[in-house]
C-alpha cells in the first residue's frame, strides 16, 4: 500500500491572493486554475510534491479568524538556503512569528505567515556531509 500527503487545504480571504504567495516565495506552480466549486472561488498551487488547495469564503462564511488551540498547528517546507530565503521574505515584508534559529535535531527553523494567519515552519536540515 502507498501513502503520501495528498493537500493541504487553506481557507482564504483572497484566493488568488494566497496562490500568489505560494508561487512568489516558494516556486510554487498553479495547479489548477480558479473555478468555482460548491458555492466558493478555488484554485490550487503545487509547492514540491504537495498541493495546496485554496478555497475561498461561502456566501454564509465570515471570516472571522479563530485562534487554533488544538488540532492542526502549521505546516512545514524544507528549504535548501535559509539565509536566502530569510532575506527574500524579509525584502517582501511577509511577516516571521519565528526568526531563524536551532530547530529539533540540528536543523534551523523559522515560522512565517502566509495570508490568512496560515503558520509555516521553514526547516533547513543540517548538512550530511
Amino acid at each position: 500500500m502507498a501513502i503520501r500527503t495528498h493537500h493541504v487545504h487553506h481557507v482564504a480571504r483572497d484566493p488568488q491572493v494566497a496562490a500568489n504567495f505560494y508561487i512568489q516565495h516558494f516556486d510554487g506552480k498553479l495547479f489548477t486554475p480558479q473555478i468555482e466549486y460548491k458555492g466558493a472561488p478555488y484554485i490550487s498551487v503545487l509547492v514540491g510534491e504537495v498541493e495546496i488547495r485554496i478555497r475561498g469564503l461561502r456566501e454564509n462564511e465570515t471570516g472571522q479568524d479563530t485562534p487554533v488551540d488544538i488540532g492542526l498547528h502549521h505546516f512545514g517546507i524544507e528549504v535548501d538556503n535559509m539565509e536566502e530565503i530569510t532575506k527574500s521574505l524579509d525584502e517582501a515584508g511577509v511577516e516571521f512569528t519565528k526568526r531563524p534559529g536551532d530547530g529539533v535535531l540540528g536543523s534551523t527553523t523559522a515560522f512565517i505567515k502566509a495570508p490568512d494567519n496560515v503558520l509555516i515552519e521553514l526547516v533547513e536540515e543540517p548538512d550530511e556531509s
